[in-house]
């Protein structure tokens, strides 16, 4: 089976990508991997024959033959998702091309496969469910079909919110949204994809949120959020104690969820409304830690440069923090040694002092040492 090729944004702030749609195709497309399994292992004198079985409850069967060279006595299976999926013969590809002028519809994620595209999230989920890539066939027909109401709930509830913060709010789309989608496309796409994706996004705001309502734009702003916040709290009564929606293991929901929420948690974005609101929801901030920790660790180098970074941040911090100190101390120093200066020269005679009366004649108060008046 030919390769399928996932096309993303780019990962940042410890992310694998910044954007909602691209995280949760990737959570579904590792946690996929993550469920190959080996059923059976055949050893011979110069080969190894191992049968695969492809996502969980699956009926997809692949045999790979491993062939040893002579001479190596030792075969060593690691635990590589990324392998395991290149034996079935069942791999995605995963480009962070950050460059959606290829995309049918100018945006990411796609993926491509047999000469066809696909660019939407539930496309994606019916085409990888077809090739026995889903993850929820464990799921009962009442939990597919909670899954289908809450997914309609956090694209009319939250996602509205998530597009108005990111895109709409003008300080954080002036700070973070144009410069980071800027750097990411390149010059020259840089000076016009950030201001397309910011005219679509607005304008399905405001396409879709109360268009027939008459109210203020502040007022429109604090509903959205509102009515996100509202949307927050139920998922967090739904997912109550347990480690997923539906139990032990994750579902498109989870995968769903951690892309809306996980950007929200990580990005620095200087305002950001719901934040603290979704801190109060420790169990879906945990929803969130626990997929990237499981799914998406940092590699070795990953590790010291976020390692780094955070040094430079806290020192760069500390310094701005000694700031109006430092500066009142410099100020007081040269305060005091200019004082000082006019003091000795004062004391010393090399400065002296002219009272000039209205006649236009004047007495001096002091004179330098060594001189007097002269008489005539």
């Amino acid at each position: 089976m030919a390769d399928m090729d996932l096309e993303v944004w780019k990962g940042d702030w410890d992310l694998p990508s910044v954007d909602t749609n691209c995280l949760t195709v990737l959570f579904i497309k590792v946690h996929h991997m993550l469920y190959t399994s080996i059923m059976h292992v055949c050893c011979r004198h110069d080969s190894i024959n191992i049968q695969m079985q492809v996502g969980r409850n699956s009926r997809m069967l692949y045999t790979c033959t491993l062939y040893i060279p002579r001479g190596l006595k030792y075969v060593q299976f690691i635990d590589n998702p990324e392998a395991y999926c290149k034996f079935s013969g069942v791999s995605i590809d995963i480009k962070a091309t950050n460059n959606p002028r290829k995309s049918p519809t100018g945006c990411l994620p796609v993926l491509r496969h047999n000469g066809s595209a696909y660019t939407k999230v539930t496309d994606i989920f019916s085409y990888l469910r077809r090739k026995n890539w889903g993850i929820d066939f464990e799921l009962n027909s009442k939990q597919s079909a909670d899954i289908l109401a809450f997914t309609s709930l956090l694209e009319t509830k939250l996602l509205p919110a998530i597009l108005h913060l990111w895109w709409g709010n003008s300080q954080v789309f002036i700070d973070i949204t144009r410069p980071w989608y800027g750097s990411a496309v390149g010059f020259p796409q840089s000076l016009y994809v950030p201001n397309r994706m910011h005219k679509a996004a607005t304008d399905r705001v405001e396409t879709e949120c109360y268009p027939h309502l008459e109210m203020t734009p502040q007022e429109k702003e604090n509903l959205i959020y509102k009515e996100a916040q509202e949307c927050i709290t139920l998922l967090s009564k739904r997912l109550g104690n347990k480690p997923f929606f539906f139990g032990k293991t994750p579902s498109s929901l989870d995968a769903i969820v951690f892309g809306y929420l996980a950007p929200m948690l990580k990005a620095p974005l200087p305002v950001n409304p719901l934040s603290k609101h979704l801190g109060t929801c420790y169990n879906l901030c945990q929803l969130c830690s626990r997929i990237l920790s499981k799914y998406f660790p940092l590699s070795r180098e990953e590790l010291e440069e976020k390692r780094k970074r955070e040094e430079a941040e806290k020192a760069r911090a500390q310094e701005l923090g000694d700031f109006p100190h430092r500066t009142r101390n410099i100020v007081l120093a040269v305060l005091f040694a200019l004082s000082s200066m006019v003091a000795f020269t004062f004391f010393t005679g090399m400065l002296a002092l002219e009272i000039v009366d209205a006649d236009g004649g004047g007495d001096n108060m002091s004179e330098p040492k060594g001189q007097g008046k002269r008489k005539s």
